[in-house]
């Protein structure tokens, strides 16, 4: 008995081909005990059952086929090879990505040619490139076949905010820095008579020539009236060159208009005398924003106590310089950046990056942009998810506490990979079934003597190689549909390239994730990054 454990349904089959062959189910017996986070299975050389049983159970087999209620719809796009020409967004640009069909795998070198033609892409086509596709069979990779000639474009004249567009400025630490948050991310403000905004004069410029043969004539700059930037406490200077604050406050940007604004500031712990705050600009707490409470804002946030189990949403950035500890109620919603001391069972949806100065604990955040834990760094416990990079100092604990960390996922299509993995994995169980039975028959048609029982057993053989051949078939297709499926996904909203950087220990029972890759880390490791090897498709550390 042997037993084999995968990251998926799917890279436990690779291992079972690699080790016992393409018909592997003909040879050993494998029973799937856990499929939650870890696919585990036990391997046993195909033995025979007793003949009453192996009768009784071939007996009631039926000719099925695995709901796959992904699949009917991409075998019917994808029965032919598919041709994907990628135009850039400048028409500089040209690439083919060949998506295998699953009744011929490669197109010919003339269709390719037809497909461009039919982008109208027509300049700079490089005829060994598109060989090239067919001789290495070069699928689900995009292939640069066409370049333009790249006009000199002129200079618009533009304006220079002084000023960060959020209203909050950051201050990032060194590599081995103590950190304080207070230190590198703090409210913006001005003063009366500061310039917020300066005129850039346009500079003028050579033509080009797209993949699709267009002339792309250069046009003369363009210039702008920087008192259309105006808006509330700003005035114009003289010379119409500069914006210059009227009144000390925070300047933001509003409909592309620069503006001060005055700060909501709350010099007490949240209370029942201040009750629910909804502000249509920035608040700042100077206390404790604890209690059964909610803060709207329509701009930024500042706590610089501890945020409890209120409910927190802005459409701005959040500073909680006290920390969260969310007592598994406190749910924040945040527009743009998120800075706190730590996070402690707390609900966090935020859109723009997340920075921790000390630790993440027993935490749900689903970030949008990337995640940061300084000083102690640990994020233990929980699920930390982040569509850019995640880094920080310790993953784990010591105990193993169960904990996820996954970066440049897209979770929309998670759902459908799902799916196609429980089928792949029934497709397994029954291959599995079918082949044990089999070969309970090739034992009992050896022993037989009586002939009108030897052909009933050839007959049962018989029907389990048309299911066999049934299975085998959607196995096929099961495994080129999470291929397809792969691509599109990262073909609109992965992000490969991001990584999870571990500066001091990931310690085992942490699950990594990058993009639709995962895998669960059993060793203590670090310092060091987990990053995607796009070549071979796998989760590495460096």
């Amino acid at each position: 008995m042997k037993v084999l454990r995968a990251n998926s349904v799917e890279e436990l089959l690779s291992i079972l081909e690699k080790q016992y062959g393409p018909d592997w189910y003909n040879k050993i017996t494998v029973r799937i005990s856990e499929i939650a986070d870890q696919v585990e299975a036990t391997v046993e050389p195909v033995q025979s059952t007793d003949t009453s049983k192996a009768l009784e159970s071939i007996a009631s087999i039926k000719v099925k086929s695995v709901s796959l209620p992904e699949l009917s719809d991409l075998e019917a796009q994808h029965a032919e090879p598919f041709i994907s020409v990628n135009i850039s967004e400048d028409k500089m640009a040209a690439s083919i990505l060949v998506i295998p069909g699953f009744q011929r795998i490669l197109p010919t070198v003339e269709e390719i040619k037809q497909a461009l033609a039919e982008a109208k892409v027509v300049y700079g086509i490089d005829e060994d490139a598109i060989e090239q596709i067919i001789r290495e069979q070069k699928i689900f990779l995009e292939v640069p076949v066409a370049f333009g000639k790249k006009p000199l474009l002129p200079t618009d004249a533009s304006v220079e905010f002084l000023f960060p567009a959020s209203g909050f400025v950051i201050e990032e630490p060194g590599e081995n820095e103590m950190v304080d948050p207070a230190s590198f991310y703090k409210i913006f403000t001005c003063k009366s008579g500061d310039v917020l905004a300066v005129k850039k004069e346009a500079v003028s410029g050579q033509d080009g020539v797209t993949v699709t043969g267009e002339v792309i004539k250069v046009e003369r700059p363009k210039d702008l009236n920087l008192a259309a930037f105006v808006g509330e406490n700003v005035t114009l200077s003289t010379d119409g060159t500069k914006i210059i604050a009227s009144c000390d406050g925070q300047p933001y940007l509003k409909d592309s208009k620069v503006n001060v604004r005055n700060v909501l500031v709350i010099d007490k712990d949240l209370g029942y005398d201040t009750g629910n705050i909804d502000f249509n600009a920035s608040v700042i707490i100077r206390g404790n924003a604890e209690g059964p409470f909610k803060i709207k804002a329509k701009g930024d946030v500042l706590i610089m106590g501890v945020l409890g189990e209120v409910h927190v949403s802005c459409t701005g950035s959040l500073r909680v310089q006290g920390g969260v500890f969310g007592r598994g109620k406190g749910v924040i919603e945040v527009g743009k950046e998120f800075t706190t001391k730590f996070l402690n069972e707390a609900q966090v949806f935020c859109d723009g990056d997340l920075l921790v100065e000390d630790y993440i604990m027993n935490s749900t955040v689903v970030c949008n942009g990337n995640v940061k834990v300084f000083g102690k760094g640990v994020v233990i416990g929980g699920v930390v998810k982040a569509a850019g990079k995640i880094e920080l100092s310790e993953a784990g604990s010591v105990a193993a506490v169960r904990t996820e960390l996954s970066a440049g996922i897209d979770y929309d299509y998670e759902a459908r990979y799902i799916k196609l993995q429980q089928s792949l994995l029934e497709i397994l169980n029954q291959l599995s079934k079918l082949s044990a039975a089999e070969n309970s028959l090739r034992a009992q048609l050896i022993q037989t003597k009586d002939p009108v029982k030897r052909e009933s057993i050839r007959t049962i053989m018989q029907k389990i190689q048309t299911v066999k051949h049934t299975f085998e078939k959607q196995l096929y297709k099961v495994r080129n549909a999470l291929k397809i499926l792969r691509v599109n996904v990262s073909s609109e909203k992965l992000r490969l390239n991001a990584t999870i950087k571990v500066r001091r220990i990931c310690h085992p029972n942490v699950r990594i994730g990058i993009g639709l890759s995962s895998k669960l880390n059993t060793d203590r490791v670090g310092p060091c990054e987990f990053f995607l090897n796009k070549a071979t498709g796998n989760i590495e550390c460096r």
